[in-house]
C-alpha cells in the first residue's frame, strides 16, 4: 500500500459517519448535473412515469434529488416528508402507482450508489465505510417517501369517495326538485293563469277594459314565471333524458342553449344507446358543464360537438373558438370550481371513464370525455386509444 493510500485509509478511519456522509454529500452535489440526467435516463430505460412527459420527469427528478441530499447533508425528513405530499398529489390523478414511485426511488439509489463506487473502487475499505453510512440514510428516505405517497393516495381516494356521494346526492335532489317544480308550481301556475282567464271573460262590464288590462299583465307576469319553472326543472333535470334518451335530451338543450347564448353550435353525433343511465347522465352534465363555461368565460362564437363510438366506448369532444387559457399551469381549487372542472372529472371517473381539457391562449379550448359501455352489457376488457402527445393536453 502506498503512502497516501495508507495516509487516506488511516483519516478514513478515524471519520464519523457525519463527517462521511458530508463528504458524500459534496460529491453528489459537485455531480448533480450528470447524476440527475442519469437517473431520468434509468427512469425511461425502466418505463416509469409513462404517464407524465420527458420535460416533467427531468422537472421532478430535479427537486426531487436536491430533497435527496438535503436528507443526507441534515438529516430531517420534513422538507421531503411535505414536498413528496405535494408531488404525489400531483401525479396520483395521472395514474402513477405506488410501485412506480418506490422504483423511481431505489433507481437513484443504486445511481448514487453506482458513483460511489467509481469514485472509492481503489479504496474497498474506505468505500464500505460511506456505503454503511450512506444505506441506513437511503432506507429512510425510501420509507418516508413510499409512505408519503400511500397517505397521500389514501386521502385522495377519500376526498374521491366523498365527492362521489355528494354528486349522487346532488344528482338526486336534482331530481327531485324537479319534480316538484314541474308537478306542484307548474301546476299551480297553470291553474292561476285559467282562473285569470276566465275572470278576464266574465268580468264586470262597468269596468271591462281597465280589468281586462290588468288580468291580462297578470297573466303575462304568470306566463313568465312558467317559462322561468319549465327552464329550471330542465336545468335541474330534463325530463326528456328519463323519458326520450340522450339525443333528443341533448338536442332539446342545444336548441336553448343557442337562442340564450346567441352561438352558433354545430351538433354531430351517434346513438348513445349501450350506455346505461348513469353514463348518459354524466355525459349530459359534462355538455352542459362545458356549454356553460363557454358562454360565461371563453368570449366564443362558435361551438362543435361531435359524439362517436370509440372501440368499446363513447368519445365525446367539445371545441370552442375563444380565447382559450394556459392549460399547462396547475389550476387553483378555486379556479378549478368556478370553472366546473373539478365536478366533470370526478362525474367522469365515476364511470370508469377519461376526461381531458386542451387550450392554449388564443386557441379556444376542447373538451374530450371517454366513457366505456356498461361492462354488464360488454363483458370484456376496455380498450382505450391513449391521447396523443401534445405539449398543451392536460389530462384531468
Amino acid at each position: 500500500m502506498g503512502s497516501s493510500e495508507a495516509d487516506r485509509t488511516a483519516r478514513s478511519s478515524g471519520e464519523s459517519s457525519a463527517e462521511l456522509l458530508g463528504e458524500l454529500v459534496a460529491h453528489l452535489r459537485a455531480n448533480r448535473a450528470q447524476l440527475r440526467k442519469e437517473w431520468a435516463r434509468r427512469i425511461r430505460e425502466a418505463k416509469l412515469l409513462t404517464a407524465m412527459s420527458q420535460v416533467e420527469i427531468f422537472s421532478e427528478a430535479t427537486s426531487t434529488y436536491d430533497h435527496y441530499l438535503k436528507v443526507l447533508e441534515t438529516g430531517s425528513v420534513a422538507a421531503l416528508q411535505a414536498y413528496a405530499r405535494d408531488l404525489s398529489e400531483r401525479i396520483i390523478p395521472r395514474g402513477v402507482e405506488t410501485r412506480e414511485v418506490l422504483g423511481i426511488v431505489l433507481l437513484l439509489r443504486d445511481v448514487l450508489a453506482r458513483s460511489l463506487f467509481e469514485k472509492y473502487q481503489n479504496d474497498f475499505e474506505l468505500l464500505n465505510r460511506v456505503l454503511d453510512a450512506y444505506e441506513p440514510a437511503a432506507n429512510r428516505i425510501a420509507n418516508t417517501v413510499g409512505v408519503s405517497f400511500v397517505e397521500e393516495r389514501e386521502r385522495l381516494i377519500r376526498q374521491h369517495q366523498k365527492a362521489m356521494r355528494m354528486l349522487q346526492v346532488q344528482e338526486e335532489e336534482r331530481k327531485r326538485i324537479s319534480r316538484e317544480l314541474h308537478d306542484e308550481v307548474g301546476t299551480a301556475l297553470t291553474a292561476v293563469n285559467m282562473n285569470l282567464a276566465v275572470l278576464q271573460r266574465d268580468g264586470a262590464a262597468e269596468a271591462a277594459a281597465l280589468l281586462s288590462k290588468k288580468i291580462a299583465d297578470i297573466g303575462g307576469l304568470l306566463m313568465g314565471a312558467m317559462a322561468t319553472v319549465q327552464t329550471f326543472a330542465r336545468e335541474l333535470r330534463p325530463t326528456m333524458l328519463d323519458e326520450l334518451g340522450f339525443l333528443p335530451a341533448l338536442r332539446s338543450y342545444l336548441k336553448e342553449y343557442v337562442e340564450r347564448s346567441g352561438l352558433r353550435v354545430h351538433f354531430k353525433g351517434d346513438d348513445v344507446g349501450n350506455l346505461n343511465a348513469e353514463q348518459k347522465t354524466v355525459l349530459f352534465r359534462v355538455a352542459q358543464e362545458s356549454l356553460t363555461n363557454v358562454a360565461k368565460h371563453a368570449h366564443a362564437s362558435r361551438v362543435q360537438i361531435t359524439l362517436r363510438p370509440v372501440n368499446n366506448g363513447i368519445k365525446m369532444r367539445i371545441k370552442d373558438n375563444g380565447k382559450g387559457f394556459a392549460v399547462d399551469q396547475r389550476p387553483s381549487p378555486e379556479g378549478e370550481k368556478r370553472l366546473g372542472l373539478l365536478g366533470m372529472r370526478e362525474r367522469v371517473r365515476q364511470v370508469n371513464g377519461s376526461f381531458a381539457v386542451k387550450s392554449a391562449p388564443g386557441e379556444g379550448a376542447t373538451v374530450e370525455v371517454e366513457i366505456p359501455f356498461d361492462s354488464r352489457k360488454h363483458p370484456g376488457t376496455l380498450k382505450t386509444n391513449p391521447p396523443r402527445r401534445n405539449k398543451r393536453f392536460r389530462l384531468l
